[in-house]
Parts: C-alpha cells; sequence; structure tokens
C-alpha cells in the first residue's frame, strides 16, 4: 500500500496542478473575451457615428486598454487592420465592410505545475469577438440632408409632398413646417427645433431634436471633384447627343429646349447655368454634372437621369460648391444619385413630380413650396455612399 501511495502520489499532484493551470487559463480567458466584446462594440459604435474604419479601429483598440490590456506598440496599417502589442499581450483588431470589427486579444500565461511536464513555460490563451452594426427597423439613413446649422434650414410649405418613408430628413439648424404638407419619412431629425404652422406632423412622424450636427458625409468623397475648369468651349446649336467636354474643359452653358436629348456617359462641367426648359425631354446614364452656376428643371420637362457606378465621381449625379438646384411646376424628373451642393439652396416649388428610386441629397438648404411632390427611397444602389445619420445598432455576432 505504501508503495502503491508512493506511486500514485505524483500523478495526483500533476492531476490537481492540471485543474489549477486549466482553472487559471479558463479564467484569463473569461477576462480577455469580455476585453475583446467590450472593444468590438465600441469600435463598430464608432463607426455608426462617423462611418470611418480608421476612427473605429482606433476606438476598439483603446477600449480594449481601459478594459485590462496593457497600452503597447501600435501598428497595422491603420485603416483595416490595428495591431497592439505590450510584453506577453497582443490584440488586433480588423474593419470589414460593411461595418463589422473583430477584436482578437492574445495572452501569454505562465505554466505554474503543468510547466514541469510541458516543454514551454506559457500557455497562449486568446479570445476573439465579432461586431457588426445593425440598421435600425426604421430609418438610420437620411435621403435628405440639410447642412446649414443657422436659422430654418428645411422649409415645407404648403401642401407639399414627401414622400419617402425608409429614411430620414435631416437638419443640422431647424426646421420649419407650414400648412397641411403629406410628409411620410421614417425620422425627422434636427439640430435644432421642429416649428409646425397648422399641423401636428410630430404627432404621426418621429420627431428628434436637439441632437448633434452631422458633419458633411461628401466633403471627403466628392469635395475635390467639385471644381469646374477655366477654359470653356460652346455646346454645337442643333447637338442633341450629348459627350462631357474635352479634357481640362468645361461647357459654357446648358440652355436646353426641345430635343430629345441623350447624355453619353462621363462627367459634364458646365461654367455657367443648366437650365432644362419646358417640354424638353432628356436622358442619360452613368452621368455626373458639375457647375458654377445654378440648375433649373422647368415646367413640363421630362428627364431621367443616372449617376455613374464607378470611379471618382460614382454616385454623383449633379454637383456645385455654390449654386442653387430648382424644380419648378409640372417636372417630371427621375434620378438616381446624389445631388451634392454643400453651399447651396435646393428648391422644389409647385406642381413638381420628382421621383428617384435611389436619390439622396445634401444642400446647404432644402425648401419644399406649394404643390411640391418629392418622393425618395431608401436606397442602396451601386457606387453610392448611403448618409448614416442616426448610428445603427452595435450587436456581437461572434
Amino acid at each position: 500500500m505504501m508503495l502503491l501511495a508512493a506511486l500514485a502520489f505524483p500523478v495526483l499532484i500533476g492531476i490537481m496542478g492540471l485543474g489549477i493551470d486549466v482553472s487559471y487559463w479558463a479564467m484569463t480567458r473569461v477576462e480577455l473575451q469580455r476585453m475583446a466584446d467590450v472593444a468590438a462594440q465600441a469600435g463598430v459604435a464608432r463607426y455608426g457615428a462617423t462611418n470611418v474604419a480608421s476612427d473605429a479601429l482606433t476606438v476598439a483598440a483603446t477600449v480594449a486598454e481601459l478594459n485590462g490590456l496593457p497600452a503597447g506598440t501600435r501598428g497595422g496599417d491603420g485603416a483595416t487592420t490595428l495591431t497592439d502589442s505590450y510584453g506577453p499581450y497582443a490584440a488586433t483588431v480588423t474593419f470589414a465592410a460593411p461595418s463589422t470589427v473583430t477584436v482578437s486579444v492574445t495572452q501569454a500565461v505562465p505554466r505554474m505545475f503543468t510547466g514541469f511536464f510541458l516543454p514551454t513555460a506559457t500557455q497562449s490563451i486568446s479570445a476573439t469577438a465579432v461586431a457588426r452594426l445593425a440598421q435600425r427597423t426604421n430609418g438610420g439613413q437620411a435621403c435628405i440632408l440639410a447642412l446649414n446649422n443657422a436659422g430654418f434650414s428645411t422649409i415645407i410649405n404648403g401642401s407639399a409632398s414627401i414622400q419617402m418613408p425608409g429614411c430620414d430628413m435631416r437638419a443640422n439648424g431647424s426646421i420649419l413646417v407650414n400648412g397641411q404638407s403629406d410628409i411620410n419619412v421614417a425620422n425627422i431629425v434636427t439640430s435644432g427645433s421642429i416649428t409646425q404652422n397648422g399641423n401636428g406632423i410630430c404627432g404621426s412622424v418621429t420627431c428628434l431634436q436637439g441632437t448633434a450636427q452631422m458633419p458633411d458625409p461628401y466633403a471627403s468623397l466628392y469635395g475635390t471633384q467639385l471644381t469646374v475648369p477655366s477654359r470653356t468651349v460652346s455646346l454645337a446649336n442643333g447637338q442633341t447627343t450629348l459627350n462631357p467636354p474635352p479634357a481640362g474643359m468645361a461647357y459654357s452653358s446648358f440652355s436646353l429646349s426641345g430635343g430629345p436629348y441623350i447624355f453619353n456617359p462621363g462627367v459634364y462641367y458646365i461654367s455657367g447655368d443648366f437650365n432644362v426648359n419646358g417640354n424638353v425631354s432628356l436622358a442619360g446614364t452613368g452621368v455626373t454634372f458639375i457647375t458654377n452656376g445654378n440648375i433649373n428643371i422647368n415646367g413640363s420637362a421630362d428627364v431621367s437621369l443616372s449617376a455613374p457606378a464607378s470611379g471618382a465621381t460614382a454616385g454623383l449625379l449633379f454637383g456645385s460648391k455654390s449654386s442653387a438646384y430648382q424644380l419648378n411646376g409640372g417636372s417630371s424628373v427621375h434620378l438616381t444619385g446624389a445631388i451634392y451642393m454643400p453651399n447651396a439652396n435646393l428648391l422644389v416649388n409647385g406642381g413638381n413630380s420628382a421621383t428617384g428610386t435611389c436619390l439622396l441629397i445634401v444642400a446647404a438648404n432644402v425648401t419644399f413650396n406649394g404643390g411640391g411632390n418629392f418622393t425618395d427611397t431608401n436606397c442602396q444602389a451601386e457606387g453610392m455612399q448611403p448618409i448614416y445619420d442616426l448610428p445603427g445598432v452595435a450587436r456581437l455576432v461572434q
């Protein structure tokens, strides 16, 4: 018996040591998993607020450090991958489109008892968390964004009809609604206030007031594309099939009557105004119009235009630094793409039926007058950048 006990004792000690080590490793893994979970959720929540992948990576790594990861040496490209290493700790944060953040954390822990039986003195413990931004069931993306933060940046007058139930109306300033307008949107979101004269729109639509101002979502994407060349060329008389101007040049102006006009794909720089007069018919696929002047689409015009799906102006249909965009009475407009005029006013006047299956608008101020009918839907067209105005919900998927 004594001999058996002597032989069994080292085995029992080894089993107890293994149990202690395994318990310690399990406890360490729980802590690493908690660290990875909160870091991944924080990173993807940040992406929902800024739509910038590098911000998501940085916030995820910082939150991991706040939850036990020693601040170490950071590496990676900073755009899709960020690493953070210190001693026995190593963390890797990755971002993948459309909105996924993965955090992997590894720690080398000592083998307290099993080190006597195994060749290495440490055991690598790791944990991984994957978080994704789940879009809101109602809204969360804006189809119309008014950037001006002073006064009323969005005004809706009379019997204007705005139909875009899948997306939000967003304003950095205040919103004024006069008369009995028909407004069917997911949410009305404003950094200022909502004034309702003669209606109770906020009784039927979710209204959020006093939110943080939203930065220009297209500044880095399209800002450098809005410069019109100074050299100009005139449109030939009677020309109805149109091509982009020669490289480094712009058309002096467009004033279209009659038609039908066909615009071939490309970027149309226009130094002056772009006027589409009454009873004009025009169409174009894969086109972008960038002007120094105003854009006017007048009565009874029939317009069907769509932006490019790729290239430097992917998703951009109309762009201008400071001009105005105006739809006047009787126009029938079918547009796919973004209207980006960060310092300009967009006006929709009486009797319009402007329909866009993928139409996003960013302007300084937006005004709907009289019987204007402006229809938008929440679009995810190829080449277009959504306008995330309300962050989605950060959820762990692994």
